[in-house]
């Protein structure tokens, strides 16, 4: 087991370091220069030799790997530099816009276990049957139908229609519902298609007709040993979809105002603001692949032969 969570945990640090690369190069090759829009927000018609000077003194004039390791020698001291936007250290920005993106996906995670499990079983044990034919329905609608759009939908059906919310609502319990079901809703409805298809394969399974033969109920059937070996993909896709939520929650907070990391992202490419934009991009891809690894690691719990077949014992 250790030596499958060091192996993994390798691995996990090399995409790490690809994802910081692969946002570094691209942040750089914008045709937009992040020097010249800081001196326009700060200095009114600034010369060209005052742009020269900024960038020299932000270091954006040495070669793009030059500023890479730069950037990484000051990220492993715990240095991630200063905000072009804010002013602020950036990881000042970060711990305060962080923890109001982390509610809104907690919020929606619990809303996907919440929606998924229950229907998903119910779905696939009436199979083809008057309500698996509405879900398969609704379940697609889910899926298609773009975050920002229902977001706004969402908004103008409970905040202006019905105003049973407010249209900016940070700061209280009641502000989270709203945008964590926007959150959730495209997500739960992939999710419920795969558990319901996972579990009809297992349905039919040798264990299952074998259990079936020693007389054992059929609700201990599903929980005891259907849904156990259903849920190891859907350990790894929950724990994904929470890091697509962060990674993608900057629609769903421009929509309802939301100050999040997602928004924070959004304004910092607008505004060019290089040390923002590589801090955030690296903090989102670290509670990804730290959410892979603890899917890895619970699957494994979940079903030891996991590691017998990749040797990780």
């Amino acid at each position: 087991m250790t030596r499958y969570i060091r192996n993994k945990f390798i691995g996990l640090i090399i995409v790490l370091i690809g994802v910081t690369i692969l946002s570094f190069i691209f942040s750089n090759i914008s045709s937009v220069d992040p020097a010249e829009a800081f001196a326009r927000r700060t200095i009114l018609n600034p010369t060209t030799e005052q742009v020269e000077n900024l960038r020299e003194e932000m270091g954006f004039n040495l070669p793009v790997h030059i500023q890479y390791l730069n950037w990484l020698r000051n990220c492993i001291k715990g240095d991630l530099g200063i905000s072009l936007l804010t002013k602020n250290p950036v990881i000042y920005d970060i711990s305060k816009k962080l923890p109001a993106t982390l509610s809104i996906v907690s919020l929606a995670f619990l809303w996907i276990i919440a929606i998924t499990l229950p229907v998903s079983i119910l779905s696939a044990l009436s199979k083809d049957n008057f309500f698996d034919h509405i879900m398969r329905m609704i379940t697609i609608i889910g899926i298609s139908i773009p975050n920002f759009w229902l977001g706004f939908l969402m908004l103008v059906v409970f905040a202006i229609a019905i105003p049973i919310f407010d249209v900016v609502a940070y700061g209280d319990f009641k502000g989270l519902i709203l945008p964590s079901l926007t959150l959730a809703i495209p997500i739960a409805s992939s999710s419920i298609r795969l558990l319901r298809a996972t579990i009809l394969s297992n349905m039919n399974k040798d264990f299952v007709i074998y259990a079936r033969a020693r007389g054992i109920s059929r609700n201990n059937i599903i929980c005891k040993h259907i849904l156990k070996n259903s849920m190891p993909p859907m350990v790894t896709v929950f724990c994904q979809n929470i890091g697509y939520m962060i990674a993608g929650s900057a629609i769903v907070e421009n929509v309802f105002s939301w100050p999040g990391i997602g928004r924070h992202l959004v304004d910092a490419i607008i505004a060019r603001d290089l040390p923002t934009i590589n801090a955030c991009v690296l903090v989102i891809a670290i509670i990804f692949v730290l959410l892979n690894l603890f899917a890895d690691v619970l699957n494994c719990a979940i079903n030891p032969k996991i590691l017998q077949e990749t040797g990780g014992f």
